[in-house]
């Protein structure tokens, strides 16, 4: 019988889990951890070499692994993905969002396309999946949807502004869904991670901001992440800040902005203007990014 971290018998246990962007990063960490912990899981993600090679990976944790390639942009793929899994597996118990990309730019240099695909693959892509798979929870009266965010959906943080944009509409989403489907019994969880090292931020715009900001020693595993959002399904968490003391930092600009926004508003400026600099001696080559 597989325990959790306190010995008892895990409450993840036979249950079937979907994660989108499973092939890489904090998706396939949640699905390790869940293997672990004898969850039936079903990664899912666009490219299908990488999700094969998580899926290969994973068999090592646990046999009850599963992989579908699947576009959260596409309401086709993301339905056959929920047909799949409701033919297989009956129901599904746990769906986690975590598809999402980010560019390092200001919105002024983002086209019309790539500001609909941020909103399309962060946020709309996440609506996607809980259409699908919500007529099946509700039917089931049970359920939970864990939609992982950012910090960056509580607070401001650019030049991110359309990934903030659609990160924040994450959080807001999720807490008036979670009124609404607390009527079926259907629990929703929001996770608002900081900077992690991840592949999230090999999109060649960030090689900007390397030039004038060093990688965080502080920044964040996906082994710890993973922790915490598993501890937040356990104990039903609305919100959850990694690090906690992030927490902090959203109360202190919603409840002291006379005290803290002015400091708030030099740090992004810093990074603006620092961003600009950059852009100024460079254009062409970042441009191209």
């Amino acid at each position: 019988m597989n325990s959790d971290q306190t010995g008892t018998p895990s409450v993840f246990a036979g249950k079937v889990v979907v994660v989108t962007g499973g092939s890489s990063g904090i998706g396939k960490q949640v699905a390790k951890d869940l293997l672990s912990l004898g969850g039936r899981v079903i990664i899912c993600s666009r490219q299908p070499s990488k999700l094969e090679q998580a899926r290969t990976e994973l068999t090592r944790v646990g046999h009850q692994i599963d992989a579908r390639v699947c576009d959260v942009r596409y309401t086709e793929d993301v339905n056959r993905l929920a047909e799949y899994v409701l033919r297989q597996y009956g129901q599904v118990d746990i769906l986690v969002n975590n598809a999402g990309y980010a560019v390092y730019r200001p919105f002024e240099e983002s086209s019309v396309e790539e500001v609909l695909d941020l909103l399309d693959v962060n946020l709309a892509g996440a609506m996607r999946c809980v259409k699908a798979f919500l007529p099946d929870m509700m039917a089931h009266r049970s359920g939970r949807i864990v939609n992982v965010s950012s910090i960056g959906g509580e607070t401001i943080i650019t030049p991110n502004a359309v990934y903030c944009a659609a990160k924040h509409g994450m959080v807001a989403w999720t807490k008036a869904i979670r009124y609404e489907l607390a009527h079926y019994n259907i629990a929703v969880n929001v996770i608002c991670p900081g900077y992690t090292r991840t592949s999230f931020h090999n999109h060649p715009s960030f090689r900007r901001r390397d030039v004038y900001r060093k990688k965080g020693a502080r920044s964040l595993t996906v082994e710890t992440v993973s922790g915490k959002i598993l501890d937040a399904i356990r104990k039903d968490r609305v919100v959850t800040y990694i690090p906690a003391w992030q927490r902090l930092v959203v109360w202190a600009l919603n409840a002291l902005p006379f005290v803290t926004v002015p400091i708030w508003d030099r740090v992004m400026q810093q990074r603006i203007a620092q961003l600009y600099e950059q852009i100024e001696l460079e254009p062409e080559a970042i441009l191209r990014a």
